[in-house]
């Protein structure tokens, strides 16, 4: 077991949950993720993409306490207690981008067979990335790994 994967384990038994950040690079932006509270609480791990990787992180534990303390966040539903004064959707991560964001999950659950859901936040007109009036750099900063019909129409 190498450092990485020994904090992971190590924040998961003393937390229930390990955040991975990822900083923006050519192929996207800044993502961060749990690994572990499908492990601890059997609810879906969490995405949330295109915030700054402290403030994705604050994120991530807000709603780890939240599902620790008994809370399930589920896909298709909009949750006002995440971010102050707005709204975050949730949505069902699709297995297939899995390989592309969740390197250190997979390793750490041995394969794909875990459910993630993304958090995602909203312009501030509360207008969500599938919603036609969507400010364009919300679309740009937040891609979003759920299926078509959860997203609305393809507006990009």
């Amino acid at each position: 077991m190498d450092e990485v994967d020994a904090k992971i384990v190590s924040d998961i038994e003393e937390h229930g949950w390990h955040v991975i950040k990822v900083f923006a690079d050519e192929s996207g932006p800044a993502f961060a993720y749990s690994i572990g509270l499908f492990q601890t609480f059997r609810h879906p791990e969490i995405l949330i993409v295109g915030l700054g990787l402290d403030t994705m992180h604050r994120i991530i534990n807000t709603i780890g306490i939240e599902v620790k303390q008994g809370k399930t966040f589920r896909d298709g539903c909009q949750y006002g207690d995440i971010l102050d004064g707005y709204e975050c959707a949730f949505r069902e991560v699709l297995p297939e981008y899995y390989r592309e964001l969740f390197g250190c999950a997979i390793s750490h659950y041995g394969g794909l067979d875990f459910p993630v859901v993304q958090c995602v936040w909203p312009d501030r007109e509360r207008r969500f990335p599938w919603d036609r009036d969507c400010a364009p750099q919300i679309r740009r900063d937040q891609r979003t790994y759920s299926a078509p019909a959860s997203n609305g129409p393809d507006l990009s």
